[in-house]
């Protein structure tokens, strides 16, 4: 009898180690999923799309987003949101009591084509039991650009864009840098005006030689003009203001060009700003998202990831 239930334990022993390796193995097969968060505007564009109510005094959301890919075949497949939204309290990048927390689960695919490109990748998520989708453009695998349901870019203000950012940037700098080629572009205004407020690891530091101690951010503002008869770029003035540290200002000046032509895309357009310095300096290369965004890019042409807070993103400021 003791040698029977010496034999039923072991059995019993046996069967629970192999379902608890089993599980285990599946959790770890499961690949992680690819988050990406952002601090981004709460508008009437947001809650058009999240069906907040109009009358909200809401003006700052948060976003957390988790796509995961099938173990076996690696094709898009779920996704988990997490959106709050409320009042900034000022001098921090929390909210004021109050806040309201939104989470949605769903599925993802990959789409094609924005207004602006046909050939753009796209990231459309169909929330479960919610009439809520969305769309993203994904210029890399390090940012996703919320669209509106026409496909167009959607704008942020001075404050915040509409740019969501990995956690764990890919490394994209052994991608071969294609050769840019200046081209004409009808541009459709004497000047734009470009606001942006980017981390404070980024090739607008160059410009200013030295580091900032304790920057927080960096706020900046691009101005473009063109002549009034070519339409051709002619001049550009760049402002910056490196938050923390004594608020340190900079400004430059100097001439722009329109280029075409990425890595990923020769219809792509660039436009490149060369500063006017008696010493050599690099120029600040920005792809063209449409007439409203401009997305910087690092020295080897890629966009960049920023962070929960900041993004490197410029939204056009209509006055």
């Amino acid at each position: 009898m003791k040698q029977l239930r010496s034999i039923c334990v072991a059995i019993v022993f046996t069967t629970s180690f192999a379902i608890n390796s089993s599980s285990q193995t599946a959790n770890n097969s499961s690949p992680a999923a690819a988050v990406f968060v952002a601090t981004t505007p709460c508008d009437d564009i947001s809650k058009s799309l999240f069906h907040i109510p109009s009358t909200s005094q809401a003006q700052m959301m948060t976003w957390d987003l988790r796509l995961y890919h099938d173990p076996k075949t690696s094709a898009p497949a779920t996704f988990n949101l997490v959106c709050t939204y409320g009042m900034p309290r000022q001098g921090t990048r929390g909210f004021m009591d109050g806040a309201t927390t939104i989470e949605l689960k769903g599925s993802w695919i990959i789409d094609k084509g924005t207004k602006e490109n046909s050939k753009a990748v796209v990231c459309k998520l169909t929330a479960d039991n919610s009439p809520i989708s969305l769309l993203f453009l994904r210029p890399n695998e390090n940012i996703l650009h919320l669209l509106d349901a026409n496909k167009n870019l959607v704008v942020g203000n001075g404050a915040w864009s509409y740019t969501l950012n990995s956690t764990k940037p890919v490394d994209l700098s052994s991608n071969k840098i294609n050769s840019q080629k200046i081209i004409s572009e009808n541009l459709s205004y004497d000047s734009a005006v470009f606001d942006g407020r980017t981390p404070c690891y980024n090739p607008l530091l160059s410009l200013t030689g030295q580091q900032v101690p304790r920057c927080q951010l960096i706020k900046c503002r691009i101005v473009l003009y063109r002549d009034v008869n070519t339409h051709e770029p002619t001049n550009f003035q760049l402002y910056t203001v490196h938050v923390g540290g004594g608020d340190t200002r900079y400004s430059t000046v100097g001439k722009w060009t329109v280029l075409q032509g990425t890595k990923t895309d020769e219809k792509t357009v660039l436009y490149q700003l060369q500063p006017k310095s008696e010493m050599p300096q690099s120029p600040l290369t920005f792809m063209k998202g449409d007439d409203n965004i401009l997305f910087l890019l690092d020295t080897e042409m890629n966009c960049m990831a920023g962070n929960d807070y900041c993004s490197f993103t410029f939204n056009r400021i209509r006055k």
